[in-house]
């Protein structure tokens, strides 16, 4: 399969969205763009979040509070794991041993958080006390259970949606969450076509790519501010 032949149901429209890493401002423009995208009264829009809702921008609070108020919405929702919201949830659960997530984009996640963190280096004791209020913050607005519920890949028609990519040389179905999550070689560099074009985020690039196997679009929106939404409606496509 490649781009060039690829289609998406009739009865759907899909807009896949980029890396968000904490801008809620450009997702909620986003969000009203596409709530405003006009499509036929027999078609579902089908909101695809690709991961790394979390980390480095300061409003990762916003973004989950703005998802879940589009639950009771008319778009369906489909949320996808990415690396930084596993690496949260290893800071989560194992604070001593996950030092380096404080300085991968988590320092921002807990002020987002409200979460305050004593001056100097961070450390393990640091750590602890960061993890258990970051808890007790999440577990209020309800977002923990919300965020480990997300899934790690999503097929649409001729599309499969993951985070970071896929390795070329296994089938789809022996992908493991590590290279769902994580990868960049091979698949970065992989030319030939796959049994269905992967859309995914990860790897940031200055402006979308376009491959015959592979539409990446992770445009790094925490700090150029673009934020990319692909929109795949039927064998056409573009971008919001």
């Amino acid at each position: 399969m490649t781009f060039d032949e690829a289609a998406i149901p009739d009865n759907v429209v899909v807009y896949a969205i980029g890396d968000i890493h904490g801008r809620a401002d450009l997702l909620e423009r986003k969000l009203a763009k596409i709530r405003d995208d006009e499509v036929a009264v027999s078609q579902q829009k089908t909101v695809i979040y690709l991961g790394d809702l979390v980390d480095r921008g300061l409003q990762s609070k916003h973004v989950i509070d703005l998802i879940l108020a589009h639950q009771d919405s008319a778009l369906q929702q489909v949320w996808l794991m990415g690396n930084h919201e596993e690496f949260m949830f290893k800071f989560l659960d194992d604070p001593e041993n996950n030092l380096e997530w404080w300085g991968y984009g988590g320092a921002e996640t807990l002020l987002s958080y409200n979460v305050s963190v004593a001056p100097g280096a961070f450390n393990g004791k640091k750590a602890v006390k960061a993890s258990q209020d970051l808890q007790s913050a999440m577990a209020d607005a309800g977002h923990e259970p919300f965020l480990r519920g997300f899934r790690d890949s999503f097929e649409v028609g001729d599309y499969l949606f993951v985070h970071a990519g896929i390795d070329p040389e296994r089938p789809f179905a022996d992908q493991g969450p590590e290279t769902l999550r994580w990868i960049r070689e091979p698949f970065l560099s992989h030319a030939s076509p796959l049994a269905r074009v992967v859309v995914h985020g990860h790897t940031v690039v200055e402006e979308p790519v376009i491959r015959v196997n592979r539409v990446g679009i992770d445009t790094g929106a925490y700090y150029s501010g673009n934020l990319t939404c692909l929109r795949l409606e039927k064998t056409g496509y573009r971008f919001l």
